[in-house]
């Protein structure tokens, strides 16, 4: 299997310009790979954006694990109340995110060098590409289709008659990591007492790194913004300025850049935010020696690599009492013998202080696992009693001690997406105007039916051959395409009957 390219060239508008994928070897040779050029760059600020998720969740109670209902804007109690998961983004200026991309990629081979000399190789699975079947140098990598199922597996598997599944998370990691502690697994990755000049501004700009608004600096320049589209035949139209609208059509109107650096470093006070400083718990500004921004193409790694010999520990630990540990990301799962639950967490709470990070205690749930007149079942601890109704959650999955399925949850967004589009659909196509009583049936239906569930390569247009030709990147199809992926890996699964129904459900709603 072909390894994954560093070396991508993106169009997303920045303070600069995106660089020419065919200026590849003049971005590689000239600049990115030269120690003494990186040693001296001086990195632009990060655009940083706030991504809000709408989940619907439920609440169960402390004490004995029941629904707590809600009342709704109807003023009905429901099972589920609507909750909004954020998220802040950074994402780089186009050099710097090459540079980035290329130091990740040489802390990688460091960081994959040393987890596969202490034994992490199964334990740590984020961000990582981890082969499905090692002995096959052609092999796919695996997912978390794949980690999820290796754990279900697990469990399936585990010889105890009643035992414990302990599910941790991180409270904002990227945000807490430590950075001495982060530069001293840093010096141990590359094997040196001093960081090199060079890793060193990049470790610096990484970590006191500065950032702008994309609200603010497109509210600055709105009025004048980068744009280049393509003619029919794929090539690149002259670039223009125009007034862009709204923040949310930057991408339909092709936006390249907000501004030049003339421009932006002309205003740069501005629209510069603190970063170097943060206010406490009490409103005082402290010196902020802590956080990565998360979006960054280095970020994952450093995320890895922070957490490295705690992964050693918490893996040492858990096979001493006959269990399993797996971490992926901010989420972390302990498989282990009844009698050992309350042991492994307070190891995980221990350990995890060591590097200035907390568990979410919200978030930490205990399922107990257990064999019944040959059938394993499942249920959650709370303080008094068990709720034997609840299943145990792990990336995107459910599994109740026999059958695999899809998160509930992430099926009815699938549907609530689906009915939310249609009815979109019919409004404007009740509009008058040119197409007035009709509905894009076709993007709908490669939306959310079986007729967009192939997965393809995408063809791109070459301009050294002056034709299209089939590229590296894929289209993903829908969540058709992965809820089939998953029925076929999963094991004991009944994740085809949870979506088996879509192709009614979608034209019931096309004909009310």
């Amino acid at each position: 299997m072909q390894k994954k390219d560093w070396f991508k060239v993106k169009r997303y508008p920045h303070i600069d310009f995106p660089l020419e994928g065919k200026m590849r070897s003049k971005w590689i040779e000239g600049y990115v790979t030269s120690e003494e050029k990186v040693a001296k760059h001086s990195f632009l600020p990060f655009i940083h954006k706030t991504i809000y998720q709408r989940k619907f969740r439920k609440e169960y109670d402390d004490k004995n694990g029941k629904i707590i209902y809600h009342q709704n804007e109807k003023g009905e109690l429901v099972e589920r109340y609507a909750d909004k998961k954020k998220r802040e983004i950074y994402y780089a200026s186009h050099l710097d995110s090459l540079i980035y991309s290329y130091y990740a990629q040489k802390l990688n081979s460091h960081y994959e060098d040393k987890i596969n000399q202490f034994g992490l190789n199964d334990v740590v699975s984020a961000y990582r590409a981890v082969k499905i079947n090692p002995q096959n140098s052609n092999s796919a990598n695996k997912c978390n289709i794949d980690f999820a199922n290796d754990v279900f597996q697990f469990i399936l598997q585990y010889p105890e008659t009643e035992f414990s599944v302990i599910a941790f998370d991180i409270s904002s990691f990227f945000d807490n990591l430590d950075h001495k502690i982060l530069r001293d697994i840093w010096m141990e990755i590359m094997g040196v007492s001093e960081l090199p000049k060079d890793h060193f501004n990049v470790f610096k700009n990484i970590t006191r790194f500065s950032h702008v608004n994309i609200i603010d600096i497109f509210t600055e320049f709105q009025d004048r913004i980068f744009t280049r589209a393509k003619s029919k035949n794929g090539n690149y139209l002259p670039i223009k300025r125009k007034k862009v609208a709204k923040l949310k059509f930057l991408k339909s109107q092709n936006a390249i850049a907000f501004c030049t650096k003339k421009e932006f470093f002309n205003i740069k006070n501005k629209l510069l935010q603190p970063s170097r400083t943060v206010k406490d718990k009490n409103g005082n500004i402290k010196y902020k020696n802590f956080g990565i921004p998360q979006g960054s193409p280095i970020s994952s790694v450093l995320a890895n690599m922070y957490l490295m010999h705690f992964d050693a520990t918490i893996k040492s630990e858990t096979e001493v009492v006959g269990g399993i540990y797996r971490r992926y990301s901010d989420d972390m799962v302990v498989i282990c013998p009844l009698e050992s639950k309350d042991k492994m967490i307070d190891v995980v709470l221990a350990e995890i202080k060591k590097y200035k990070l907390e568990i979410q205690s919200k978030k930490t749930q205990i399922f107990r696992f257990k064999k019944l007149n040959g059938r394993l079942i499942c249920g959650q601890e709370f303080d008094d009693e068990i709720n034997w109704n609840k299943n145990f959650v792990y990336l995107g999955f459910e599994f109740d001690g026999v059958y695999t399925r899809i998160k509930s949850g992430s099926v009815a967004n699938y549907y609530r997406k689906m009915k939310r589009s249609i009815k979109r659909a019919k409004h404007f196509g009740a509009k008058k105007g040119k197409f007035q009583g009709e509905i894009f049936r076709r993007r709908l239906y490669k939306r959310f039916t079986f007729k967009g569930i192939k997965r393809y390569k995408k063809y791109k247009w070459n301009d050294e051959q002056k034709k299209f030709i089939k590229s590296e990147d894929y289209n993903w199809g829908n969540f058709l395409s992965y809820a089939d992926k998953a029925a076929g890996t999963m094991v004991n699964n009944k994740i085809k009957s949870q979506v088996k129904n879509h192709w009614k459900i979608f034209h019931q709603e096309l004909k009310r």
